[in-house]
């Protein structure tokens, strides 16, 4: 299988969502039950998968493909956690050997899982993880490897949300990603785009590490200080060179959230809506609550949408729910 990055089609997205039609569920797009003036926030909730998120999606896609020669001495994978446990189920289903790199700072909750789950992990500071994301090889494990973000079919497992998004949502006006490494918001782009072009399309990150931000602002990747926070599951010094000719153009931009606003979202996600979503997940949620309609009132979204009555709707990816027990306590009493 050829190792080169190419952006998934809407074919390969069609043929992923018929892949994974008895592997994945059709996660559910719940209203938030939350009153904002003139729009709706609708909740695509991810963590309702078997592995607690969309990763699932694209980690079943690609190893349905590979050939029997290409699995025969296992698979590999560089990730903190949530492609780890996506593919470590796949490959337990498939019955082939997972071998996990993850970073040494790789929360337990997360740990615990792929171990649950079958896969075998070998841990390495952060920096020797980054370059193996960063360079798409990892010499120190065997097995096929498989890049977490830049790989077409993964991408393509992960476009199937925005195909049931569109049919849960026909009237959809905008949707929020939170932005780790771009496959998600790239799978998800390339669907919406070829279905109805009026949509908006803005990643979310935490202005603790916001790398697709500074590099939409300079016109280039640029590398940025990181301060590490409790929202573990997005954030680096820059975006890979490789996606950013596939985001740059696409998307209609980033919002940054604060930690502050961030904690807040993910409150009330627990106390009003009952549910359970890592950090990343939330940032979603904050941009849509606290910046996208600063954003639409500028005329910096919803550019192409026709003027109405009709509440704007907005769905968020809650992308996963990877967290750990003492952060969802410290979020609770305020002290995140």
């Amino acid at each position: 299988m050829s190792s080169s990055l190419i952006v998934p089609s809407f074919d390969d997205i069609r043929e992923a969502q018929s892949r994974l039609r008895d592997i994945v569920i059709c996660s559910p797009l719940l209203k938030l039950n939350y009153e904002i003036p003139g729009m709706e926030i609708y909740l695509k909730c991810e963590q309702f998968q078997v592995t607690s998120s969309f990763k699932i999606r694209g980690a079943a896609n690609i190893v349905k493909i590979l050939s029997i020669k290409e699995k025969e001495n296992g698979i590999v994978t560089a990730s903190s956690g949530n492609m780890a446990q996506g593919l470590a189920w796949i490959a337990k289903e498939e019955n082939v050997k997972c071998r996990i790199l993850v970073p040494d700072r790789t929360n337990q909750v997360k740990l615990k899982a792929i171990e649950r789950l079958g896969g075998e992990i070998t841990k390495c500071t952060f920096d020797e993880w980054f370059q193996v994301i960063v360079t798409g090889q990892c010499p120190m494990l065997d097995g096929y490897f498989i890049h977490p973000v830049r790989n077409q079919y993964v991408m393509a497992g992960h476009g199937t949300i925005a195909l049931e998004i569109l049919d849960q949502l026909p009237d959809c006006d905008a949707i929020l990603v939170p932005y780790g490494g771009g496959g998600l918001i790239t799978g998800i782009v390339s669907a919406v785009k070829h279905l109805k072009q009026s949509i908006d399309i803005f990643a979310s990150e935490i202005e603790t590490a916001a790398p697709l931000s500074a590099a939409l602002n300079a016109g280039e990747i640029v590398k940025i200080p990181v301060k590490h926070s409790w929202i573990d599951a997005i954030g680096h010094s820059n975006i890979m060179k490789e996606m950013w000719p596939l985001v740059k153009d696409s998307i209609d931009g980033s919002i940054v959230v604060t930690l502050k606003e961030t904690s807040d979202a993910l409150k009330l996600l627990i106390e009003r809506n009952h549910m359970i979503c890592e950090g990343a997940s939330a940032t979603a949620l904050a941009g849509a609550l606290w910046h996208y309609p600063n954003l639409l009132e500028s005329g910096k979204a919803g550019l192409r949408r026709k003027s109405g009555s009709e509440p704007i709707k907005v769905v968020v990816i809650l992308s996963g729910a990877g967290i750990e027990n003492e952060t969802i306590i410290n979020c609770l009493s305020d002290t995140l």
